[in-house]
């Protein structure tokens, strides 16, 4: 009996938490990093969504990662690969972190409380959206300058710090036997970080709750509950960056000069995060081009980010209806990432088992496959309102109420299977490569790839509002529908080619 209780505890356990206790010493504070970026990605992305689509509106976000994100995010690459041939992966976190906190930290105390003197007057930007409405998207982003570069940070915080620079110093440090075993559980629990954001926001939209003091810090030169919710959200987010940093030090400086059984695949010196690679700017693009490996990669990057562009941007100009003011939206957004979080621990536990039973095959399969059938069915609603809407009761059933929710849904799901099982799959991908391609063609992959993938969904919704200034989403989401059956035909069938590759790489260093 006792011996049958081991097994199924020791079975349990592998399912569950296949982590040996003397790996808990790096694990740990890897999960943590992940759990404090996590966080500040969740907030990010609610604070720059309340500010954008309460204050412009929902159609001007095609405009802002077209025009100004994808333009931010070539300047970044360029600069990153000049940083990387100067100082080591962990170096260049620290410099590049900073960076975005200071910014935050700047925009909260200086530049967001001071917004109506450094925006252009309101009646202003209504004249000339008046005499030039084809071009009123770009005279709104304008005449709130200063929320899209807050925008633009946000948005670059989750490609820079979480897709590029957590994962490729984990990769610099950690083998293929490990982390088919460690990635899906960083990205476990590293999702509580979106539980944590989402309370924070719900906490921080109700003043009640929160101490005089804080409460009276941040009211200084804010107008009202909801900018002092904005300015205490961005507060935290400073804060959890700073914690970052610190853990980001400890492991540098305590655990990795401590931990004799990782050892990455390439045959590098025993610490690869220390390294700087050698190529210029020009030779780097060469080597990125020629491989056909790092392609995939991107394609499978830029599909993602084209079908989850398409698909948000209807979505919450259905959520600015139903909630239409700042505040509002920003306590809508601290639910929405309290059951995002909810939903990616859970399916970080799926992933594990996924990856670890089946393969990567078919982890790297799974997000296409539920994003399609979300997307699919959250499309069908919004297409096909008017032919519903004929046999509801009103009275018993609010469509603009089931829209928002049927999004949530469709974003909760593609996002929990996105982290748990595209991201540790892609990763995976990395780590049999040269230092030069883990470093260089990730930096391409992950910077250039994500923002093009979102910029050509910007593209083709930026250029129907434009040729239809009086067009909203309702009127372009059959075209969008087309289209994102179309883009998850091209990701599947690129999953399958980067496997080939993948599998053929493992089988060489084997030999």
């Amino acid at each position: 009996m006792a011996i049958f209780l081991h097994k199924t505890f020791r079975k349990l356990k592998d399912i569950f938490w296949p982590i040996e206790r003397s790996e808990l010493s790096f694990f740990i504070p890897m999960a943590l990093l992940m759990m404090c970026a996590l966080y500040n990605f969740a907030a990010l992305r609610a604070v720059k969504d309340s500010l954008i689509v309460s204050n412009i509106g929902a159609e001007s976000i095609s405009f802002l990662k077209l025009w100004l994100v994808l333009p931010v995010a070539v300047i970044f690459t360029i600069i990153y690969l000049k940083l990387s041939n100067i100082f080591s992966v962990s170096k260049v976190f620290y410099i590049v972190t900073g960076c975005f906190l200071l910014f935050f930290w700047l925009f909260a105390f200086w530049i967001y409380p001071n917004k109506d003197l450094l925006h252009p007057d309101k009646d202003l930007i209504t004249t000339y959206t008046l005499l030039y409405p084809n071009f009123k998207w770009f005279i709104y982003i304008a005449g709130s300058w200063s929320y899209a570069l807050m925008y633009i940070f946000s948005e670059l915080w989750s490609v820079v710090v979480i897709n590029l620079m957590f994962w490729q110093f984990a990769n610099s440090i950690i083998d293929t036997n490990h982390a088919r075993r460690f990635y899906p559980l960083f990205g476990m629990i590293g999702n509580f970080g979106l539980i944590i954001a989402g309370n924070a926001l719900v906490y921080f939209s109700d003043l009640s709750g929160v101490p005089a003091t804080i409460v009276n810090f941040a009211s200084y030169n804010c107008k009202g509950a909801a900018e002092i919710s904005l300015k205490l959200s961005i507060m935290s987010i400073v804060f959890v960056g700073v914690i970052l940093l610190a853990i980001m030090f400890y492991i540098n400086n305590f655990v990795l000069k401590n931990s004799s059984h990782l050892h990455p695949d390439n045959e590098s010196s025993a610490n690869p995060n220390e390294e700087v690679t050698s190529l210029s700017l020009k030779d780097s693009i060469k080597l990125i081009l020629k491989s056909p490996y790092i392609g995939y990669i991107t394609i499978v990057i830029i599909c993602y980010g084209l079908a989850i562009n398409i698909l948000e941007g209807p979505w919450k100009a259905k959520i600015k209806e139903l909630h239409p003011t700042q505040d509002q939206y920003l306590a809508f957004m601290g639910h929405f990432n309290i059951w995002m979080g909810i939903s990616c621990v859970t399916f970080m536990v799926i992933g594990s088992n996924v990856l670890r039973l089946l393969g990567w095959l078919a982890a790297a399969l799974f997000t296409p496959v539920t994003m399609g059938i979300t997307g699919l069915a959250f499309f069908t609603f919004v297409v096909y309102a008017d032919f519903f809407n004929e046999f509801i009761d009103y009275s018993r059933f609010n469509p603009l109420y089931a829209a928002v929710i049927a999004g949530a849904l469709q974003n909760i799901l593609s996002k929990s299977s996105k982290y748990s099982m595209f991201d540790a799959t892609k990763e995976m991908a990395y780590i049999p490569l040269s230092l030069e391609l883990k470093t260089k063609g990730k930096a391409a992959a992950e910077v250039l790839g994500a923002k093009i993938g979102k910029s050509l969904g910007a593209i083709i919704q930026s250029t129907m509002f434009t040729l239809m200034p009086h067009a909203g989403f309702e009127e372009i989401s059959p075209v969008l529908m087309v289209i994102f059956i179309f883009i998850i035909g091209i990701w599947l069938f690129d999953v399958l080619k980067l496997s080939k590759a993948y599998e053929n790489i493992l089988k060489s260093k084997n030999t």
